[in-house]
């Protein structure tokens, strides 16, 4: 529990900071993040406990006359509530509308979940962190994972020397996968990889492995349940974990119900293979994964319609795993000035995520001869 308060406070400080502040490893002890070194004023002590109590539901009953002042002090804070083994974390989704969503979750379903993929990774000697511990998957993969195996977790950053070692856990999103697949000649023996956040591509797990990559698993889930199942690529199907079963909810589509008889939607269409497998068809909502973060490229073009001077747009995924956008300007309107306009909006309207790296302009949206959106370049 201390090292996802760390990643919290963390989160927390260097959204205050505008993201000057450098972002401390999530699971780092009292003693690597110094009391002194994170320099809060009062407001944003204020907001770190702000922050910790949302994610944790604590509230002001258990806090003394005088608020906790050190890391310590708050992870006592969190310890004290939880220690019952009752407590429940809560975690923000990215939102179909662009809002995040809280979602709340039960300490002894995330640990089960943990222990569960424990046991399906033996002799694993350390955790190499490339996601924050302050979102679901991370907080699973880096901060309870690495508790009960009993092993260390280490944040590298792609681009500099991973050092990788036999009996490493590898944690990462398909993006930084492909990055991984460029940058490393030669996996040591013994390496094992986690992959989450977004579909693998069956291509890039084969060239891992080829690579020399031991085993890719990959997790499939949302923030608001968790791990939903896992499989071992180049397996096809994916495996529900033990606290999930699938129920059908009519028109052949399938939703969630946990041991507990709560019913949560799947975030994609499936089809089911037996009782406890499925197979991915396609997302219910639109989203694409950008950085390993959900994107409405529908979302991104309502907003660039709504501009003045703007006809029309349409937003779709690009081949670099960025979004583009075409764009048809309104009559009386020309390219150079509305370019302006559209960065303008775009840098100030956006997420890093969701902001299209391509943008082109035309009198008309492509389309084939159906009708339907046709790509474009």
């Amino acid at each position: 529990m201390h090292r996802i308060a760390c990643a919290v406070v963390a989160a927390e400080m260097r959204r205050l900071r505008g993201g000057d502040l450098p972002m401390p490893p999530p699971w780092a002890s009292t003693t690597a993040i110094a009391d002194e070194g994170l320099g809060l004023d009062s407001l944003e002590r204020l907001a770190a406990l702000g922050a910790l109590a949302e994610a944790f539901e604590l509230d002001d009953a258990m806090l003394g006359l005088e608020p906790p002042g050190t890391v310590g002090a708050w992870t006592d804070w969190i310890m004290h509530h939880h220690g019952a083994g009752e407590g429940r974390i809560t975690v923000r989704s990215s939102g179909s509308t662009g809002e995040p969503v809280l979602c709340s979750h039960a300490v002894v379903d995330l640990a089960e979940e943990a222990r569960f993929m424990a046991s399906q990774l033996p002799g694993r000697r350390r955790v190499v962190a490339l996601v924050p511990a302050h979102h679901m998957y991370g907080l699973i993969w880096t901060a309870l994972l690495p508790d009960v195996l009993g092993v260390p977790v280490v944040s590298p950053t792609i681009g500099t020397a991973l050092d990788l070692t036999p009996g490493d856990l590898v944690v990462g999103v398909p993006d930084q996968w492909q990055a991984l697949s460029r940058l490393t000649r030669r996996f040591p023996a013994d390496v094992i990889g986690i992959s989450s956040a977004g579909p693998l591509d069956a291509v890039l797990a084969a060239e891992l492995e080829a690579s020399g990559l031991t085993h890719l698993l990959d997790v499939y889930g949302s923030s608001e349940t968790g791990g939903i199942a896992f499989r071992l690529h180049p397996a096809t199907f994916y495996d529900l974990l033990p606290r999930w079963r699938l129920l059908p909810q009519g028109d052949g589509e399938w939703g969630l119900v946990d041991a507990h008889g709560g019913r949560y939607p799947l975030p994609d269409h499936i089809e089911r293979v037996g009782e406890r497998r499925l197979r991915l068809i396609g997302r219910r909502d639109g989203a694409v994964q950008v950085g390993g973060q959900n994107v409405w490229p529908e979302r991104v073009a309502a907003m660039l319609r709504g501009l003045d001077g703007i006809a029309d747009a349409a937003v779709r995924l690009n081949g670099n795993g960025r979004l583009k956008a075409f764009i048809v300007p309104a009559d009386g309107h020309d390219v150079a000035s509305l370019s302006p306009l559209v960065d303008r909006a775009i840098s100030e309207r956006l997420s890093v995520a969701e902001r299209p790296r391509l943008l082109r302009f035309g009198t008309i949206l492509p389309r084939n001869a159906m009708g339907k959106l046709e790509d474009w370049s």
